[in-house]
């Protein structure tokens, strides 16, 4: 039988953290004297990285040394208020605690600096053995480059296309369809339908246990 692997975008996929991003976002935004975003707007903006994030917030206004002073200022806010109202989506305790009892391997890719991904993962997910978890890092390109997926493949010593890559925002689905690995798109994240299928989405779940049928009941190297 195939060995087979799963790797977790982090934000919009395994944890709602809209909220907190959007509230330390906003206080930056606050002291910039820029007007705040509504919390749901933080939908469009996320995704690609905290420069991004940022840099979408304040409407791009500036130049590259106010954007890299807001930055470093959003990332100083957030690690101080990093959970307090970040949590799992429901449903995905229930399905890692069933993941962590098949030999399927777990990862976490994520275009959140490195340092608040593993935060995040030792916080929330301690008693699940992700054994490869990585954040936006700066050697690195970021999603949705494929190198960091394909270096957890190799990691994993498992063929890219037997894994499978969950995210919930085309930045996801590109970087499993560049890395040649199966592109689950989560309907409970912070982009739509159309955004996923458009990206090339093989699979769309609306609950976290849609996506233990598929990985139980496909086979991988199906094109």
């Amino acid at each position: 039988m195939q060995q087979k692997a799963i790797i977790f975008d982090l934000d919009g996929t395994l944890i709602d953290s809209l909220t907190d991003i959007a509230l330390c976002a906003n206080k930056v935004l606050e002291e910039l004297k820029i007007e705040p975003h509504p919390i749901e707007k933080y939908k469009e903006f996320v995704g690609d990285g905290a420069k991004v994030l940022i840099d979408n917030a304040m409407g791009h206004i500036g130049d590259e040394t106010l954007s890299q002073k807001a930055l470093e200022r959003f990332k100083l806010i957030y690690e101080q208020n990093i959970h307090n109202n970040t949590k799992p989506y429901d449903g995905i305790i229930e399905l890692l605690e069933t993941l962590s009892t098949s030999d399927i391997k777990l990862g976490v890719l994520s275009n959140k600096p490195h340092k608040f991904t593993k935060m995040y993962v030792d916080k929330i997910f301690s008693q699940f053995c992700f054994l490869e978890v990585h954040g936006q890092k700066e050697d690195i390109p970021k999603k949705p480059h494929p190198i960091g997926a394909i270096n957890i493949a190799q990691s994993f010593d498992i063929p890219c296309e037997n894994i499978y890559f969950v995210g919930d925002t085309a930045t996801d689905i590109k970087t499993a369809v560049a890395a040649n690995m199966i592109p689950i798109g989560v309907l409970w994240g912070f982009r739509d339908k159309q955004e996923l299928q458009d990206a090339g989405a093989r699979y769309l779940v609306e609950h976290p246990d849609q996506i233990l049928d598929i990985v139980s009941t496909s086979s991988p190297s199906c094109k």
